[in-house]
């Protein structure tokens, strides 16, 4: 019987969820039917990856809920998937992320698909 060794390779993809990635401040623009759970769907996102947003904004302008909010201390990968499961909540019509600076100078932008 052949001894039990552990094996070390090394990974053959970058972690992207890694403490190591650079960090960022990331806002998003979210447009979304006014329902009345969707401001806690929405930041219940950050809340599992025990993310506090910085800022938050939301407006109700007839049927619709406009929510800016602003979250700093994150990867820019993860900024976008979190934006990503925004969009799939089922009220949301569209969201924005935008990287931005701490002076709130943008410095990438992402339009995720709209409904």
């Amino acid at each position: 019987m052949p001894n039990l060794e552990a094996v070390t390779t090394p990974s053959q993809r970058p972690d992207s969820w890694s403490s190591s990635n650079a960090q960022c401040c990331a806002r998003y623009r979210v447009c979304a039917e006014a329902e009345p759970a969707l401001l806690c769907q929405v930041l219940n996102l950050f809340a599992m990856q025990y993310l506090t947003p910085d800022q938050l904004s939301a407006v109700q302008q007839e049927n619709l809920l406009l929510i800016d909010l602003q979250v700093s201390r994150l990867s820019w990968h993860r900024a976008q998937v979190i934006g990503e499961k925004m969009r799939n909540l089922i009220d949301v019509c569209s969201v924005e992320v935008e990287q931005v600076d701490a002076c709130n100078t943008v410095q990438s932008r992402v339009a995720l698909a709209t409904g």
